[in-house]
């Protein structure tokens, strides 16, 4: 629990730093601690550093892809039961959506 005044850290998951930027964009009036990552491994790394209180999750990602990167992160006591916002670009829903039946019993996937 945070303390008043204290900012909560919001940690941003994506390879991508022009999407990483569009976060912060969005998410600056929170006037909160936006935290990057550039991998699900750094941000594995970031949660061994710190609490967050919620995570923007990029669901593809070179490497450790964002599902397998949320599934390390509720395999660990401190972050298991940190809210984990999943982001796609929505290229293949029909994959997207098998994999995401994992952690969500109903959900909507809109393309653009």
């Amino acid at each position: 629990m945070l303390a008043a005044g204290e900012k909560a850290n919001i940690l941003l998951v994506d390879d991508m730093p022009a999407r990483l930027l569009t976060y912060e964009a969005i998410l600056g009036s929170l006037d909160q601690n936006l935290v990057r990552a550039q991998s699900g491994e750094e941000a594995l790394a970031k949660l061994l550093e710190m609490e967050v209180a919620t995570i923007l999750l990029d669901v593809s990602m070179p490497g450790m892809d964002g599902f397998e990167t949320a599934a390390m992160i509720r395999g660990h006591p401190r972050s298991a039961q940190t809210p984990i916002i999943f982001v796609t670009a929505c290229i293949s829903p029909r994959s997207t959506a098998c994999a995401a039946t994992r952690w969500v019993p109903s959900i909507t996937f809109r393309c653009r």
